[in-house]
């Protein structure tokens, strides 16, 4: 009962949060340098306004590079942080789960923003996201309905681990579109016991693999990611030629492969 109320509570803000969403450019008099106005949520005195240098539109399937202006009786806030939880209902009395996010985005003065990212790891038109902003635990607004789309440069992917119990989450963030030769790879590693709270992976050693199939070779001189903090990863892959690519990333955390046999792998059309 409970959750078929918080679901309806939810749907009915949906109606009334929808005039509030602002998937529009601009930000009169301070619009942060690479950063779009795509939403703009409002609850009693709060009001967080979110900007991203993803999309212009609104939130994506995948990596999103995100920020948030906070404005408390219509002053803007520049210090404390600010949490951002998403969760995807899957219908009424159905299951929910959030998704991995920064922990906490902190101002950056730059920018005028608190900065971070959120991964939105599953695109479902029958499902609906709603989230919840956190402001230095003194200000918040909650339900909020949003929307995400889909990207066809966007890759996530997900397994489960029975040894460890855990589910993990590996994201790319570069290359979207990848080239003959050598190309920067970044990813983000995640990982969960609930689906419910998210945890970056700091001390994982990746061992990538280029493959293309319809060749039946690989690639020499490529780089396996190492760490860069914040649970991020960086290395280089090469493509040596155009066509379907297959990165397989074998993983290990604490000297264990939490990949399985074929590991996961990111596919590339490289041009």
């Amino acid at each position: 009962m409970d959750r078929i109320f918080l679901i309806l509570s939810v749907l009915l803000a949906m109606f009334i949060w929808g005039c509030k969403s602002d998937p529009v450019s601009g930000d009169e008099g301070n619009t942060p340098n690479g950063y779009v106005k795509i939403y703009t949520a409002e609850q009693n005195n709060a009001k967080f306004e979110v900007w991203s240098s993803t999309s212009a539109v609104s939130f994506i399937y995948g990596y999103n590079e995100i920020g948030f202006k906070v404005l408390l009786n219509d002053v803007a806030q520049t210090s404390g942080f600010v949490k951002f939880t998403p969760t995807m209902y899957h219908g009424l009395g159905g299951p929910q789960h959030t998704t991995p996010t920064d922990d906490m985005f902190n101002y950056d003065a730059d920018k005028s923003l608190f900065t971070g990212y959120a991964v939105f790891m599953m695109y479902d038109t029958s499902a609906f996201w709603a989230g919840r902003f956190n402001y230095n635990n003194s200000a918040a607004v909650d339900s909020f309905p949003f929307q995400i789309q889909y990207s066809s440069v966007s890759q996530v992917l997900g397994w489960d681990n029975v040894t460890t119990q855990r589910s993990y989450v590996l994201t790319l963030i570069s290359p979207g579109s990848p080239r003959i030769g050598l190309n920067t790879v970044d990813v983000l590693l995640h990982e969960s016991a609930d689906l419910l709270t998210f945890t970056e992976v700091e001390s994982a050693e990746m061992f990538i693999k280029p493959w293309m199939e319809t060749m039946g070779h690989g690639s020499g001189n490529n780089t396996n990611p190492v760490s860069i903090g914040g649970g991020k990863y960086r290395g280089e892959a090469n493509f040596t030629m155009a066509g379907e690519w297959f990165l397989y990333d074998s993983i290990k955390v604490n000297n264990q492969f939490i990949t399985r046999t074929p590991p996961p792998k990111f596919i590339f059309d490289v041009y």
